[in-house]
C-alpha cells in the first residue's frame, strides 16, 4: 500500500461473513487494514491447505525448530478443501486483523452455495502513513487536499473558519468523532478535536498507517495498520507451542477421516498456506527449477509494494517429515540487499517467473516507435512489370508496410498521374508516383527531397532503436525507482555543522530514510522518538518545511537539502 491512496470504487470483495451479518463497509475496511498482498480465499472456493504453513504461523517463526517436529498423525502435506465460511475478526488490544476460515475436505457429496452480496456500494477511501506532525503534541492530523475533497463531506467555505464533525466507527464498532477544519498558514485540511484521543487510544506511532473509508450512504469507518515491528506474535512457552502443534494436526486429521469441518486462523503477516487450486496448478505448470529466475512481492516500511528478484539455487523438502511437500521447498538467493526481512526458502505459488526487463522494453519501444515513425513516412507506391530493370532497381528500393496517410497535394497528383500512365504507358519498367525511375536525373528532381527524407528517417529509426535497446538493459529495481521521477540522486543533510550526502533513490519511504540518517549521524532511535531532534527540509523555492507532511514521491522531487536540528 502506498503512502497515500484514494479510491472511488473498491474492487468487489465477495464471499465474506462477519459474525453472520454481511456488513459491506466493515468488510472493505478490514481488507484495507489487512493490506493489498493478503490473499484471502472466498466462500465456495476449492483450495489446497498446507498444514506446515499453519504450524509456522502458530509458532510465530519460520525458523522455529518446532516446524521440524514429526507429526503424531499420518497426514498429507497438501489437503484439498472447500471454503465453507469466513469470519473477519480483529484483536481487541492491538487492532491486528485476522480471519477465521472454516474448511471442509473435498467430497463429491458436498455442494457449496455462494453467499449473495446485496449490500455492495461504491466507497471512497484514503490511507496515510503517520508522520511526526500527525502524532505530535499539538494533536492535529494533516490531510492531503485531494483526500479531503474526495473522501470527506464538503466544507462550507463561507464560514470564517470552515469546520464540521466527522463521526466514524472502527472495526470494534467504537465511535470516534473528529473535528475537520480548514485553517492555518498556508491553509490545510486538519483533524483537530478528537484526533489526539484516537492516537492515544490506538497507541499509534510514526510509521503506522491511518485508514479512512466512506460509503455512498454517508457512513464513515476508520482503521489502522501497525508497522511490522509492532505486530504481535503468538508468544508462548515451548510446551504450549508443542501442544498447539500436535492438537492442530489431530484436528485436521480427524476432519479428513470424518469428513467434517475444521477451523484455521489466517493472518495477513503469515505465509500463504491456503492457496486457490487453480493458482497452485498454474504455479506447478511454471516448472521452476534450479537456476530459474523469479520475482516476489513484499510490503515496504511505508506499506508500499516492493518487488525483489532472485534465483532459485536449490530444491529440497523443508522438513524431513513432510516428504514431497511443495511448502517452502525452493531455496533462493536474492539479487540485492533489503531493509525488510525476506525468507531464504519460498513456496512456488508465492513467486512469479522473471521476464527480463530488456525484452519487455525492447518490444514496447520498437512497436511504439515503429508505428510513430511509419506514420511520418511518404510511402513508396511502386508499380513494375517483370523486366530486367526491376532486378537492378530492387537493390536500392525499400518499402514499409503500414497504413497510408494523407500528405501534400502534389503526392495525390502524382498518384493520379500514375493511374493514368499505367493504362497508356505499359512499357515503363518502374514508376514512382507516375515518374519513370529509369529516366534522367532531371526528370526525378521532384523526388529528391522525398528520397533524402526517407533515408534520413530510416537512419534515425535504426540509430534510435539501437540506443533504446542499449538503455533497455535495466534491472527491475531500477525501473521501479525511476517511476518516482526523482530530480536528483544526491541530497545534502546538515546536522550541527556536519554535512553528509544521501541518495534518496535507495530508500523506499520515510521510515527507511530516517533509519539510515540515524545510523549516518550516530543517533540511533532518536529521530523516531522526536524528543531531541527535529527533521526539516528546504525545497527548491527556499521554504523550510517539516519532513513527512508530503507524499514520499513528492518530497523526493521538491527537496533541496535536509536539516536535523535540536528542539
Amino acid at each position: 500500500m502506498a503512502n497515500n491512496q484514494t479510491m472511488n470504487a473498491q474492487p468487489k470483495f465477495r464471499g465474506i461473513r462477519t459474525e453472520g451479518v454481511n456488513r459491506y463497509l466493515y468488510d472493505q475496511l478490514w481488507k484495507l487494514c489487512a493490506g493489498p498482498l493478503f490473499d484471502l480465499p472466498k466462500i465456495g472456493e476449492e483450495v489446497y491447505y498446507f498444514p506446515q504453513g499453519n504450524i509456522e504461523q502458530l509458532v510465530a517463526s519460520a525458523n522455529d525448530n518446532l516446524c521440524q517436529l514429526k507429526p503424531i498423525f499420518d497426514i498429507s502435506s497438501r489437503i484439498h478443501c472447500n471454503v465453507i465460511s469466513i469470519k473477519l475478526k480483529v484483536e481487541t488490544n492491538t487492532d491486528e486483523v485476522y480471519a477465521k476460515v472454516s474448511l471442509l475436505p473435498c467430497s463429491p457429496e458436498v455442494e457449496i452455495t455462494f453467499p449473495n452480496d446485496n449490500n455492495e456500494q461504491n466507497i471512497k477511501y484514503f490511507t496515510k502513513v503517520l508522520t511526526a506532525s500527525d502524532i505530535g503534541p499539538h494533536g492535529d492530523f494533516i490531510l492531503f487536499k485531494k483526500d479531503a475533497i474526495e473522501c470527506l463531506p464538503p466544507l462550507d467555505m463561507s464560514q470564517l473558519i470552515p469546520s464540521q464533525e466527522i463521526v466514524a466507527k472502527d472495526l470494534h464498532d467504537h465511535v470516534w468523532k473528529f473535528k475537520h477544519t480548514f485553517r492555518g498558514t498556508p491553509k490545510r485540511h486538519l483533524f483537530t478535536s478528537g484526533w489526539k484521543e484516537f492516537v492515544k487510544g490506538k497507541s499509534l506511532a510514526v510509521g503506522d498507517s491511518f485508514v479512512f473509508l466512506r460509503g455512498e450512504n454517508g457512513e464513515s469507518r476508520v482503521g489502522i495498520r501497525k508497522t511490522s515491528h509492532q505486530q504481535s506474535d503468538m508468544s508462548s512457552s515451548v510446551i504450549s507451542k508443542e501442544s498447539m502443534h500436535h492438537g492442530f494436526i489431530a484436528s485436521a486429521s480427524n476432519a479428513i477421516h470424518t469428513k467434517c469441518m475444521f477451523d484455521v486462523f489466517y493472518k495477513p503477516k503469515s505465509s500463504k498456506f491456503i492457496v486457490n487450486c487453480d493458482k497452485f496448478l498454474d504455479a506447478v505448470n511454471m516448472k521452476f527449477n534450479t537456476s530459474s529466475r523469479f520475482t516476489m512481492k513484499f510490503e515496504g516500511h511505508d506499506f508500499n509494494e516492493i518487488i525483489y528478484s532472485g534465483t532459485i539455487v536449490k530444491m529440497e523438502d523443508f522438513s524431513i517429515y513432510w516428504k514431497g511437500s511443495e511448502w517452502r521447498n525452493l531455496q533462493v538467493q536474492w539479487d540485492e540487499a533489503a531493509t525488510i526481512p525476506r525468507p531464504n526458502k519460498v513456496s512456488l505459488w508465492e513467486i512469479e517467473p522473471l521476464i527480463p526487463s530488456s525484452n519487455i522494453l525492447k518490444s514496447v519501444i520498437q512497436n511504439n516507435k515503429r508505428q510513430r515513425e511509419i506514420n511520418e513516412f511518404v510511402f513508396l507506391n511502386l508499380f513494375h512489370n517483370e523486366t530486367n530493370d526491376s532486378k537492378n532497381l530492387s537493390g536500392w528500393l525499400m518499402s514499409y508496410a503500414g497504413p497510408i496517410i494523407s500528405k501534400p497535394d502534389y503526392n495525390d497528383q502524382m498518384v493520379q498521374s500514375t493511374k493514368e500512365n499505367s493504362t497508356t504507358n505499359a512499357s515503363s519498367s518502374f514508376r514512382l508516383f507516375g515518374v519513370d525511375l529509369t529516366a534522367s536525373s532531371k526528370a526525378r528532381d521532384v523526388l529528391e527531397p522525398l528520397e533524402s527524407y526517407q533515408k534520413n528517417k530510416t537512419s534515425e529509426i535504426f540509430e534510435e532503436e539501437n540506443l533504446d535497446q542499449t538503455q533497455a538493459v535495466t534491472s527491475l529495481t531500477e525501473i521501479q525507482r525511476k517511476e518516482l521521477s526523482f530530480t536528483t540522486s544526491s541530497t545534502k543533510v546538515h546536522m550541527e555543522g556536519v554535512t553528509r550526502t544521501v541518495d534518496l533513490t535507495v530508500f523506499d519511504g520515510y521510515n527507511h530514510m530516517i533509519v539510515e540518517l540515524e545510523k549516518l549521524f550516530n543517533i540511533e532511535g532518536k529521530l523516531h522518538m522526536h524528543s531531541q531532534w527535529k527533521l526539516t527540509f528546504k525545497d527548491h523555492e527556499g521554504d523550510m518545511m517539516l519532513v513527512g507532511d508530503d507524499p514520499w514521491p513528492k518530497f523526493c522531487n521538491i527537496v533541496k537539502e535536509i536539516v536535523i536540528s535540536s528542539k
